[in-house]
């Protein structure tokens, strides 16, 4: 069986089984909001529940690819914050940042959450580290 997760920033060596544990709480988490929300119509809901469709395909193929599993993550929060569904939001921001913690769109999804949620001192330190990332990993323009 080949160890999925390895090479993630942030956690340890041996630690796989926590980020596969981590990101499969996310997917049941975000199965539970969806069972929940039959009474909540409207296009940002439907996105919402299209995006989480789309993590648990990622998430339960036979070989799933780390980096897309990540990034259907990434989108299903990025679609809870358009819908209004702030916590579900912090959460998996909070999960992604777990998982990759120089991932500046983790860190820029968590600011988001956070400043949703009315706590602009850390939405501001999750925003700079957001920037911070960004412009260590920006390449130089060709001249």
């Amino acid at each position: 069986m080949t160890k999925r997760w390895a090479g993630l920033m942030g956690l340890r060596a041996g630690s796989v089984a926590r980020a596969e544990d981590l990101l499969t709480a996310c997917v049941r988490e975000c199965a539970r909001h969806v069972a929940a929300s039959e009474d909540r119509p409207g296009p940002e809901q439907r996105r919402l529940v299209a995006a989480v469709g789309e993590l648990v395909v990622r998430h339960t193929d036979l070989r799933p690819s780390e980096d897309d599993c990540f990034e259907s993550l990434l989108e299903v929060g990025r679609r809870a914050l358009d819908a209004g569904e702030v916590r579900l939001a912090r959460r998996l921001a909070d999960s992604a940042v777990a998982l990759r913690s120089r991932s500046a769109e983790a860190w820029h999804l968590r600011g988001r959450a956070l400043e949703r949620l009315g706590r602009a001192g850390e939405a501001e330190q999750a925003f700079t580290r957001s920037r911070g990332i960004e412009s260590r990993t920006a390449r130089p323009a060709a001249v």
